[in-house]
């Protein structure tokens, strides 16, 4: 029985760990958005556009953080 109850301990510590991990990138895309969507509008832009390029922004940060996780992963199996 303790051995099943430490599994599960495990199990729900790795969840936060990857779940801590998302907010993370999650958190660090948004700041990648904001600081983009900002100085957009600082050059004229309109508010439209500004918000555009702040969601490709946030997008394209969003995918390399996530694609950045199973590459670690790859080489760290390769140590």
């Amino acid at each position: 029985m303790a051995g099943a109850s430490r599994r599960r301990e495990q199990t729900l510590s790795q969840l936060a760990n990857k779940a801590t991990w998302l907010l993370v990138m999650i958190l660090f895309s948004a700041l990648v958005a904001a600081c983009t969507g900002f100085l957009t509008s600082l050059d004229g832009t309109p508010p439209s556009k500004a918000l555009l390029q702040a969601g490709a922004a946030f997008g394209s940060t969003a995918i390399l953080c996530l694609a950045a996780v199973p590459a670690i992963h790859q080489l760290r199996k390769h140590r």
